[in-house]
């Protein structure tokens, strides 16, 4: 087993977590096109592809290369040929406009260097109505290595930042233990 493979596998053992509550709570409907922004290790992409069925579109965007090869091979193993990898940028949403319904991004915010630029190229690609899923770690007074790392972010910056990136928050869920879960929809009178 090779060090990527080892990677996405503990990404996907740390994403099924509460997954199943996550997933009913954003309701995904058949034929939709989703975008798995930060894919990892493709566990959400896989729930993602089986939810919006043969008619429907997933694209698994990372910046890891081998990540998203490992994901790529293990689609087409489970004979899943609803998915496409995309090759993410550092900063930009490398995805067509107006051609998402929803949008999921998990633990990539505090990745973002200019992310009110991100999320405004992330409105454009989403459709009329569509939505924004913001998962991310948040910050805590124990002092964890997610802290410490600064692989988090207050909840309130995401939405001062969604905000400003022409969303409107929709809902804000409080289950998924050490991080935040909001809900943006594109805001129409931006």
């Amino acid at each position: 087993m090779c060090l990527t493979e080892i990677q996405a596998i503990m990404l996907n053992n740390r994403a099924k977590r509460d997954s199943q509550k996550l997933l009913d709570t954003i309701g995904i409907v058949k034929g939709q096109t989703v975008a798995d922004i930060g894919s990892g290790g493709g566990y959400f992409t896989e729930r993602f592809a089986k939810a919006v069925g043969e008619n429907g579109k997933v694209f698994a965007v990372d910046t890891n290369r081998k990540l998203l090869s490992y994901v790529d091979k293990s689609m087409k193993k489970q004979h899943i040929y609803n998915v496409e990898i995309i090759i993410g940028k550092g900063n930009g949403c490398p995805l067509q406009k107006e051609n998402c319904d929803l949008v999921f991004s998990r633990n990539v915010f505090h990745h973002l260097s200019d992310s009110v630029s991100y999320f405004r190229d992330i409105n454009g690609v989403l459709k009329h109505g569509g939505r924004v899923v913001v998962v991310e770690w948040l910050p805590n007074e124990r002092g964890s290595y997610v802290s410490r790392a600064g692989h988090c972010a207050a909840e309130t910056e995401i939405q001062e930042v969604l905000y400003k990136a022409g969303f409107i928050q929709l809902n804000t869920f409080n289950f998924l233990k050490g991080q935040s879960f909001n809900i943006f929809q594109k805001d129409r009178n931006k």
